[in-house]
């Protein structure tokens, strides 16, 4: 396969003309969240291009999601890389095939929304005669792609990705997140609650206890949610249903077995589809910096989430921030260094379990904020 040679891209993007543009790609590969905060990109396109296919290459855990976004035309899955030789080849070979698949669709315009060497590459190898990506480019991206500049007034990783479509002539006054459950997932969600012991019909909350992804130290300590879920069931009778995948399950034993709500475990019994509608489901999601919250606050669930290390003001769940624990202000030195160096360079985080800010919330600061979030739910 032969590919265009790349050089450094231009600052400064002329704008295509997507009036006769057939087809777009989008590149946004990982992480879960992070996909959710693009998909406002392939709406305001849609809506504003009605006649654009809109694709997305996305590696395997975050495609089964894009699958029920109603603006992605098709969804172009690329193989998660791995970090040992003994596959290399098999690398090579998934990343061939994905190239010669983009190649083919003839893409009119290329989209890199991730800003990293790997989702750049993959918008260089589809061919496409336009590659741009929002201003947040890292590493090798600006070789090739155009870098469009954010509005100022862009804070939020939304609003700043959603530049790339004001940029393209889509103008996008507000995000709109093109996701929901299919009657199928809700069906299965019903049923899985049911086995779970559930009473069908009776509303519940959701709690992920997950320590969250990127080296962890995102989440809360098992006691102080499992005090958080008292005190709210104390004031509400609601029960708990906690999700997660495999790995969260220690986690959420060790809250369930210090807490006294009624709380009923599908930690690691759903799918992302499946996870998306018990959310869809349910009356507040409450959890730390992680995927799931940004799955609520796109399908209109209320999401609490607590945040230490990152910043809510750019990437808590878009619309919520009024309802985010901010632990900021308890960071240790560690934690400082990786907010005043992300996205660039930035440390490791924690690895002791939780962070020491996240110890320092109280269970009756989360507790608060779930209750003022079950009053704006109802007010609805």
């Amino acid at each position: 396969m032969r590919c265009p040679r790349a050089r450094q891209q231009p600052h400064t993007p002329v704008p295509p003309d997507l009036v006769g543009a057939r087809r777009v790609l989008i590149v946004k590969l990982s992480a879960l969240g992070d996909v959710v905060h693009a998909t406002p990109v392939a709406a305001a396109l849609r809506d504003a291009f009605p006649h654009l296919e809109v694709d997305w290459a996305v590696e395997p855990p975050a495609a089964p999601l894009l699958a029920r976004c109603s603006a992605v035309t098709e969804v172009r899955v690329a193989a998660r890389a791995r970090r040992t030789r003994r596959l290399l080849p098999t690398v090579m070979s998934d990343f061939t095939a994905l190239a010669r698949e983009l190649r083919a669709q003839r893409y009119d315009l290329a989209l890199d929304l991730q800003g990293l060497t790997k989702s750049a590459i993959l918008a260089w190898v589809s061919g496409a005669r336009v590659r741009l990506g929002y201003d947040w480019l890292r590493e090798m991206a600006p070789l090739f792609v155009r870098r469009v500049r954010r509005h100022p007034e862009s804070i939020h990783v939304v609003d700043q990705l959603l530049d790339v479509a004001r940029s393209l002539g889509a103008h996008a006054p507000a995000a709109r997140f093109p996701i929901e459950p299919s009657d199928a997932d809700l069906a299965q969600a019903c049923e899985l609650l049911r086995e779970a012991g559930l009473e069908h019909g009776k509303p519940f909350l959701v709690l992920n206890p997950t320590d969250g992804g990127g080296g962890g130290g995102k989440g809360l300590p098992p006691a102080t949610m499992a005090e958080a879920m008292d005190r709210v069931t104390g004031e509400t009778g609601l029960s708990w249903v906690l999700i997660g995948g495999p790995g969260d399950r220690p986690r959420a034993e060790a809250t369930m077995a210090r807490s006294s709500a009624p709380a009923f475990d599908l930690v690691g019994r759903t799918s992302i589809q499946q996870t998306a509608a018990v959310i869809k489901l349910a009356m507040l999601h409450l959890s730390g910096d992680t995927g799931t919250a940004h799955i609520a606050a796109a399908l209109g669930t209320t999401p609490v989430s607590v945040h230490g290390r990152s910043n809510p003001d750019r990437v808590g769940p878009y619309g919520y921030r009024h309802l985010v624990v901010d632990a900021r202000p308890h960071c240790c030195e560690r934690c400082r260094r990786y907010q005043e160096s992300a996205p660039v360079n930035s440390p490791s985080a924690c690895r002791d379990g939780s962070a020491q800010c996240m110890r320092k919330v109280t269970a009756e600061e989360v507790a608060s904020a779930v209750l003022r979030g079950l009053n704006e739910t109802q007010r609805r």
